[in-house]
């Protein structure tokens, strides 16, 4: 009978445990604020970040375009790191919303940004494009599709 009472305590502290765990925001989910390395892209799936509210951060915005002028939507943008010690980026793609834009808090550090296009319809190339991002300050990082 012991051994059975303590299998049932047992359970019910696994289980009491998990639904406590879930019931809390991950510290290390992307997007939230202490999420790891604080880098929360914002993209068409992630709503823009007040600045102010990451002091630490810096943010880079840009647009992808078509040679017209015209916003390029779905565009995968990627960034490395350009230090040495090379910062940690968690998530290496965000996309361009309806508008072609994105945005993205970083740490302070040199930066290249590209564009992706492989596997969608959307066709194009563009250079690289190198920024520097300052603590509290927005850079900006645009492409034209050739």
């Amino acid at each position: 009978m012991r051994t059975f009472r303590a299998r049932v305590l047992v359970s019910a502290l696994f289980v009491l445990a998990v639904f406590s765990a879930c019931s809390q925001p991950s510290s290390t989910s992307p997007g939230l604020p202490g999420g790891p390395g604080g880098d929360a892209p914002v993209s068409a799936t992630h709503p823009p970040a007040d600045p102010s509210q990451a002091p630490n951060r810096g943010l880079v915005t840009g647009k992808v375009t078509h040679p017209d002028g015209a916003p390029v939507p779905g565009v995968g943008i990627e960034v490395k790191s350009t230090d040495d010690p090379a910062k940690p980026v968690p998530q290496l793609t965000v996309t361009t919303d309806a508008k072609g834009v994105f945005q993205w808090q970083l740490e302070p550090g040199r930066y290249e940004f590209h564009i992706r296009t492989g596997g969608t319809s959307i066709t194009g190339r563009a250079a690289p494009q190198p920024a520097t991002v300052t603590a509290g300050q927005t850079a900006t990082v645009n492409f034209t599709l050739a």
